[in-house]
């Protein structure tokens, strides 16, 4: 227990810190520099004061306890109504200018605190046999009930402070933070102190010195955010936080109700009185957690905060970021419809709902997504009475003003019309209300007009990527056939060849006999190639042997014309896919041919230089720098007029299969030089 020096010094410093910030926010709102609020502020903590100052001069003066103890209540009936007001106002906004009635109600009530007082101070509320020794005040009925009053001032006052700091903005609410904590520390303690009379019909103000640490660090922290933060900013109130704060409230009565209880079974017996606590605890207990999981009722308070707070129904900041949330948690068409029809049904209190959209095979309206509705086969033609009145009015129906004896009407409430390239595209049908007496307006009507707006742009974006994607796997597929006919085009180019030199030597039998061979080897590799209709090797699909890579490339290029093409190094043996690497090979020398002047020699060398390599040297007119750093091994970029870009490309990767790597050197006019390095024994 602390001493009572230490209790008095923590109680003078209390008097001392929260006097001079009360007499600081006196002074401003006289100079009208501050608030309303701020001016109940002063008058709270002048009060706070005063309380102490009554309750350390009854500590210390046990035998005047009946006079300071009746000046003392009456300051208790003003602190109640002082903090409520100071909370109810305190950096708020409220529409139209003025608080709403049920503030001013709760106001009226905290006042009732005041005469109750003074009614309390003339007729006694308690009494104190020997306070000098133990320090207990023992209540009266009237004393009894006047606390269970002063207790909910206190939560009232509470919850005003949790629904103002929750519906802050960050910079707001830094700039208020530490005077509404200030209050909150007050107010906790005050609770806390007089709760004790609650549960045990008495009060020990031995534990007032709780109540002055409170004080001491509730003004502190005041003193410390009007000097650092300045005054007060405005906030509007949020229905979503008044909402919370109403069951924080319920929560409150509930452990008052406990008090009552508790202070009812002394009536029966401690036995039977703590079997009938226990028993109506647990019942009381079982009916909020009911009462609270029920759609209906939590439906009934929203209405009621949003009719009796507010001119408006909704908060539409908090609805569309809610509507917002659920769509995008969508990963697929039937997700996105299914997170589409329950953000409606919990945005407007609607049992179920249904989507429809047009089947253009079908030219019906049919249902792709329901919630809490029973499936049917059948739609709606575009000829029926509802989608003749959707497209009409082209916005929020109301299913009674039809005559449609369609079952998906008979429990339906409301049609949302869904357009796109101003044909109807769908709807969605919404249930019947869980509030069956509650009316909707036209601010539901511009907030269910602008959801299926946003519906419709969430699954044209849907579709749009479905369509994006289906056109990537035909773009897949497309790059495949390119490299497919890129090779068919070398193919052909060779027996273009055999061609044109068959019309000199078809009279030649080796000729003839070469011819034939060339053809066959020709088919066949075609053959394959259109059999597999496969993409560009891996490492994994690669068929490797060892062969000389000079015999390599002279075996690929034969075709060629050997007039213009000429061979040196030493034959260095490699381990690759010789169909792949040839491919290289005639593309690398194809490439060179057609870049070089006619008549102009393209020569290849092989070699081991310390790795094996194969270098395809032209004279032609070189790539410029740019293509060089952002086009040449890029697919379908190509300096050739009607090349495809996939040679190249093409090249690298076989060779980068193969573990090597292709270096280029070229300049503008000055011929290209291409080398495929190889690992030594084949893949590193």
């Amino acid at each position: 227990m602390i001493t009572p020096i230490l209790s008095t010094l923590m109680t003078l410093a209390a008097i001392c810190v929260a006097l001079g910030f009360s007499v600081r926010m006196a002074l401003g709102v006289l100079r009208r520099e501050r608030t309303r609020a701020t001016g109940a502020l002063a008058v709270g903590l002048a009060l706070a004061v005063g309380l102490e100052a009554l309750d350390l001069a009854a500590l210390l003066d046990p035998g005047g306890i009946e006079t300071w103890r009746v000046a003392a209540l009456l300051v208790e009936g003003a602190l109640g109504p002082a903090w409520v007001v100071f909370t109810a106002l305190f950096a708020r906004d409220y529409e139209e200018g003025r608080l709403p009635w049920t503030q001013r109600v709760l106001i009226g009530f905290s006042f009732l605190m005041l005469p109750w007082a003074a009614y309390l101070a003339a007729q006694g509320a308690y009494y104190a046999p020997d306070f000098a020794t133990e320090q207990l005040l023992f209540l009266l009925p009237g004393g009894f009930y006047f606390y269970i009053g002063f207790t909910l001032c206190c939560v009232a006052a509470l919850f005003n402070i949790e629904a103002t700091l929750a519906g802050a903005v960050h910079f707001r609410r830094w700039k208020i933070k530490f005077v509404l904590m200030g209050a909150v520390s007050i107010l906790a303690a005050l609770l806390l102190y007089y709760s004790q009379g609650l549960l045990y019909r008495s009060i020990d103000m031995s534990l007032a010195w709780l109540r002055s640490l409170a004080l001491f660090l509730g003004a502190g922290m005041m003193w410390f955010s009007d000097l650092r933060r300045g005054p007060e900013v405005r906030i509007s109130f949020s229905r979503r936080l008044a909402f919370k704060s109403v069951v924080l409230v319920v929560a409150g009565l509930y452990l008052v109700g406990l008090g009552l209880l508790g202070e009812g079974a002394r009536l029966f017996g401690d036995e039977l009185g703590r079997a009938v606590l226990l028993g109506v605890s647990f019942l009381a207990g079982i009916g909020l957690l009911i009462l609270f999981l029920s759609d209906k009722l939590r439906r009934r308070i929203r209405l009621f905060l949003q009719q009796h707070f507010y001119g408006e129904k909704y908060d539409y900041r908090i609805q569309w970021v809610q509507f917002t949330r659920h769509l995008e948690s969508a990963r697929s068409q039937s997700e996105l419809h299914q997170a589409a029809l329950s953000a409606c049904c919990e945005t407007f209190g609607i049992v179920g709902a249904g989507l429809f959209l047009f089947d253009h095979n079908r030219k019906t309206y049919l249902p792709v997504s329901l919630v809490e509705m029973d499936p049917r086969e059948e739609g709606f033609i575009e000829d029926s009475r509802l989608i003749r009145a959707l497209t009409d009015k082209r916005s929020v129906l109301r299913v009674a003003e039809l005559d449609d004896p369609s079952p998906w009407l008979v429990e339906a409430g409301f049609a949302l019309p869904i357009f796109r390239d101003d044909g109807l595209d769908g709807f969605v049908l919404l249930g019947p209300p869980i509030n069956r007496r509650e009316e909707y307006d036209e601010e539901d009507f511009e907030l269910m007009d602008t959801m299926a707006r946003h519906i419709s742009s969430a699954i044209l974006n849907l579709r749009l990527l479905d369509q994006l994607a289906r056109s990537r796997d035909m773009e897949i597929m497309g790059k495949v056939s390119a490299f497919v006919l890129h090779d068919l085009k070398n193919h052909v180019y060779t027996l273009s060849l055999m061609v044109e030199n068959a019309r000199k030597f078809i009279g030649n039998p080796e000729f003839q006999k070469d011819m034939v061979d060339s053809l066959g080897s020709t088919v066949g590799k075609m053959k394959i190639l259109i059999a597999q209709l496969k993409g560009l090797p891996d490492r994994q699909t690669l068929k490797r042997s060892s062969t000389g890579l000079l015999s390599l490339a002279r075996e690929a290029t034969r075709l060629l014309r050997q007039e213009r093409l000429t061979f040196d190094g030493d034959d260095a043996l490699v381990t690759v896919d010789a169909e792949e690497m040839g491919k290289v090979v005639l593309n690398l020398c194809l490439n060179a041919l057609e870049a070089s002047p006619e008549n102009t020699p393209v020569h290849v060398t092989t070699g081991v230089a310390p790795e094996p390599f194969l270098r395809v040297t032209d004279q032609g007119s070189g790539i410029t720098e740019e293509f060089l750093k952002n086009g040449l091994f890029e697919p379908f970029k190509s300096t050739k007029a009607k090349g495809m870009g996939i040679g190249l490309y093409q090249c690298k990767q076989i060779v980068e299969a193969h573990g090597g790597r292709m270096e280029v050197r070229s300049a503008s006019g000055e011929g290209s030089e291409f080398t495929v390095w190889l690992p030594v024994g084949g893949e590193r």
